[in-house]
């Protein structure tokens, strides 16, 4: 019965996908790009995102070379169709990035993040139906400090919810303590642990039966960690996962999502201009890694002879064959990193990506991937995968896992993808030829 219905999911998505294959990349084909025509969010990574009534939320975010970004956007998204972006009005709580965000009801709960110059540990409250807002916060002991690249999740337990806080920036150095909020009284309490993960930033955490798994993310020494950790959310005892299969080499700014018993772990930064696109399951039941998506080097979905059109039209009808000198030839444009300007900075602790002395530095540039003509296809673009990324955020909503945003080299991204989930295919590992 299953079968049969997972082959009648493919038959509706109209992708061939051969699920018997073990050496052919099928995760490729079950990739599209949504694409509006309207209104959408400006460029931004390290933003929040949620799903509420089958819409996606996201909040905040970063450009690195406009710094921290305001406001809420969300979309629909379904099987087959998109709505538009829409920017919602809410109370201004001022720029925000490298937060988190949980959903509960019709309550959207943003904790922490930074504005570039200062980190926080309050919590904002958004009612998702008036889009109403109000702040909570600290009043004991036991709140956690102000924190930016942290992890937030979601636990219940049948009588009562959770925020689960974990890792992070706290007081000029990475975190390894475990906060809760309890959503009912609105209280804090820190959990004591016992001995667990080393200190972390911009790694990924996720809820799966009363368990919190972390994976991932940067040490104290700036390393890339790929280790994998359990914590029991009723005995608060940390346990070191030694995972078999394809365990995923060291990442940080990468996404983890739960569709059924399996983790989904996409993209990330490996090292400083070296992100990637790749993708891997965790089955929990069965405790294996499986790779099911090489790392590709993505092309917009232009036609040369579109872009030729488009060089054509931005030559200078004055001088034929010579650029106008304020509209230079579009180029497909080398992945190199951009060069940097002390011109303004942030003065906050070292992240990822940015300098060794702490400075959060904006390039003097803004660049992106691309500086061709726009794509003319506004829907679906069927088999068109993101480009490697970190600092996106993945949601999941029925079969789907939706990722928005991100950035590579400093260069960032404001675009919208879906993946089709098949079970089959993330089970299956690749074979490398």
């Amino acid at each position: 019965m299953e079968e049969n219905k997972e082959g009648a999911q493919r038959l509706v998505f109209g992708l061939h996908v051969n699920t018997k294959s073990h050496n052919i990349d099928q995760s490729m084909n079950l990739w599209e790009e949504v694409r509006t025509a309207n209104q959408h969010p400006s460029r931004r990574s390290y933003h929040s995102a949620v799903m509420w009534n089958e819409k996606m939320f996201i909040y905040g975010g970063q450009d690195l070379r406009e710094g921290p970004q305001t406001g809420m956007w969300r979309i629909e998204i379904g099987q087959f169709d998109q709505g538009e972006w829409e920017e919602l009005k809410t109370q201004d709580f001022g720029p925000l990035c490298r937060h988190s965000a949980i959903v509960k009801n019709d309550s959207m709960y943003v904790f922490g993040g930074t504005d570039g110059t200062q980190e926080f540990n309050r919590i904002i409250v958004f009612n998702l139906n008036n889009f109403s807002a109000r702040s909570i916060l600290p009043d004991n002991a036991s709140c956690p400090p102000p924190l930016d690249s942290h992890t937030a999740c979601l636990y219940e337990d049948g009588t009562a919810a959770w925020m689960i806080v974990y890792g992070g920036y706290a007081a000029g150095e990475r975190s390894s303590n475990v906060y809760t909020f309890n959503l009912n009284s609105e209280k804090w309490k820190q959990a004591q642990t016992s001995r667990g993960p080393e200190g972390r930033s911009n790694h990924s955490a996720v809820i799966y039966k009363d368990h919190m798994y972390v994976f991932g993310g940067t040490n104290e020494e700036g390393e890339k960690l790929s280790d994998f950790w359990k914590l029991d959310l009723r005995t608060n005892h940390w346990e070191d996962i030694k995972g078999k299969g394809d365990v995923p080499s060291g990442r940080s700014g990468h996404s983890a999502v739960i569709f059924k018993d399996v983790m989904i772990v996409f993209g990330g930064m490996k090292d400083i201009t070296k992100e990637t696109n790749d993708m891997y399951s965790y089955n929990f039941e069965s405790q294996e890694w499986v790779m099911f998506q090489f790392e590709h080097q993505i092309k917009d979905p232009v036609s040369n002879e579109q872009l030729e059109e488009f060089k054509k039209s931005r030559i200078s009808p004055n001088k034929k064959g010579d650029p106008s000198p304020t509209n230079k030839s579009p180029l497909l444009k080398k992945n190199t990193t951009e060069s940097m300007s002390p011109q303004k900075t942030y003065t906050r602790r070292n992240t990822d990506g940015s300098s060794p002395d702490g400075t959060f530095i904006m390039p003097k540039k803004k660049k992106t991937l691309y500086d061709g003509p726009a794509s003319p296809i506004v829907g679906r673009i069927r088999a068109h995968p993101p480009h490697p990324r970190d600092g996106h955020s993945a949601v999941i909503s029925g079969n789907i896992m939706i990722v928005f945003g991100g950035d590579r080299h400093q260069m960032p991204f404001n675009d919208t993808y879906v993946y089709f989930l098949v079970e089959q295919t993330i089970k299956t590992p690749l074979k490398v030829n």
